[in-house]
């Protein structure tokens, strides 16, 4: 692929020749009629880009024919058989041969030409078989003759210059079958329809990817929707702690059962609807009937398409809706649990607080236990006291008169000590626990 060059001297951008080259990604080739162009699609298998690519270009080596260039998208060369053209798009890899001439003779099965011609080594799971044949006028009514009438589709195409035939069913052989009855195009119209027909096979068959997703994942969804019914209804009538928690536990599996459906199917799910949009663009061309006994070819795939691409956004919608109900529900329970957290927690702490009253009480009890105690050791030290004084001839009044006389003021100085004592101890250590520095 040749590189688009920078206008000097300006720095380019790192993605400028992608971009600028991706106008040419999707080429066609002319040729004219008859011809036969047998058409292949490989999902990408587990092999690197690299490993594919050097296959591909030892192919190419094998048959005396020079290798794509570096970053390529898609390349062609010619062999003995006719052209040959492989293209890589994000899914899958395409091969395509145009033949010509006993090659390309419409009453040869595709399954039997395919035996004698050569083909690189397959990148990846087989999708999609597609035989074209590309006749001229007189021998189209053969063609046409060739495919299953009982459904078959048939439109003119090109403002009358065409006509395309399919039954969309498979051969003996797996190859999806169109005749085109060339009625004066050009090669490069006859080569761009040949583009557009192969585009609506391999895009049809990639869009048809995410039924078999849709199909899997809607017993999983009726699962887990009957599964929230019945917690749901449940969520009324429990209402201990424990309770909340195993249905907390239950929500919790079916949550993250919903989400990793979610992450499996959001990407194809996602490729579905982009297939079928580039499909309905390619069928937009396609709508005029060639006649009365059979539908045109936009008709009958969107008629036969719709219901499973509408199938494919039904279950990714219903997928997010049954997220956002989980999260819903999931909100309402841990709620109605941390309501029932906030009645225990205000249970202990009413009960905190019996038994704090109760210690305080108790605290008040010691407290005048103390100063009894305290106080009476007290008086018999001033006793002592007194007795000295006595004996020493200092003290006026009797021994048992004045110990009498300092107890009231030993018990009032022993509360006030205690008291300031408790005082200090309050400051520096408040009720809420905090200490003050």
């Amino acid at each position: 692929m040749a590189k688009v060059a920078s206008t000097p001297p300006f720095e380019p951008h790192p993605a400028r020749d992608s971009v600028l080259l991706e106008a040419h990604s999707r080429p066609f080739f002319p040729f004219s009629a008859p011809a036969r162009l047998i058409g292949l699609a490989f999902l990408r298998g587990s092999e690197s880009a690299e490993v594919l690519r050097e296959r591909l270009d030892n192919f190419a080596r094998s048959h005396g024919r020079s290798p794509a260039p570096e970053g390529a998208k898609h390349h062609r060369h010619e062999l003995p058989q006719g052209l040959f053209r492989w293209e890589e798009h994000t899914e899958f890899t395409t091969f395509v041969f145009l033949l010509s001439g006993e090659h390309a003779r419409f009453e040869s099965p595709a399954a039997d030409i395919m035996r004698n011609l050569p083909l690189p080594e397959q990148p990846g799971p087989h999708l999609v078989s597609i035989d074209i044949a590309f006749v001229e006028d007189p021998e189209g009514d053969a063609a046409i003759g060739r495919l299953r009438q009982s459904i078959l589709s048939h439109s003119i195409v090109e403002d009358g210059m065409a006509e395309m035939a399919s039954d969309f069913a498979p051969d003996e052989g797996g190859f999806v079958r169109f005749v085109v009855i060339n009625r004066g195009m050009t090669d490069r119209r006859l080569g761009a329809l040949a583009r557009d027909i192969t585009e609506v096979e391999f895009y049809r068959t990639m869009a048809l990817l995410g039924l078999p997703e849709a199909q899997r994942i809607g017993p999983v969804i009726r699962e887990v929707e009957q599964g929230l019914a019945k917690l749901t209804a449940e969520l009324v009538h429990r209402q201990r702690l424990d309770e909340g928690d195993a249905l907390l536990a239950r929500l919790t599996m079916m949550t993250a059962k919903v989400e990793s459906e979610i992450a499996r199917t959001t990407f194809r799910f996602g490729a579905t609807r982009a297939y079928a949009a580039i499909l309905n663009e390619r069928l937009e061309g396609m709508g005029d009937p060639a006649g009365v006994t059979a539908p045109a070819i936009s008709s009958f795939l969107q008629r036969r398409n719709a219901p499973a691409f509408r199938t494919c956004e039904r279950m990714e919608a219903n997928l997010a809706s049954l997220a956002a109900r989980l999260t819903r529900a999931s909100g309402l329970l841990r709620t109605r649990i941390d309501v029932e957290l906030a009645k225990q927690n205000n249970g202990l702490l009413g009960a905190m607080n019996e038994r704090t009253q109760l210690q305080l009480r108790l605290q008040q009890t010691v407290e005048g236990l103390s100063i009894a105690a305290i106080s009476y050791y007290v008086v018999g030290l001033v006793s002592f006291l007194l007795k000295g004084l006595k004996d020493r001839g200092l003290l006026p009044v009797s021994t048992d008169v004045a110990t009498a006389l300092s107890v009231p003021v030993v018990v009032l100085a022993m509360a006030f000590v205690i008291r300031r004592i408790r005082r200090k101890n309050l400051r520096n250590n408040p009720p809420d626990g905090t200490p003050r520095l």
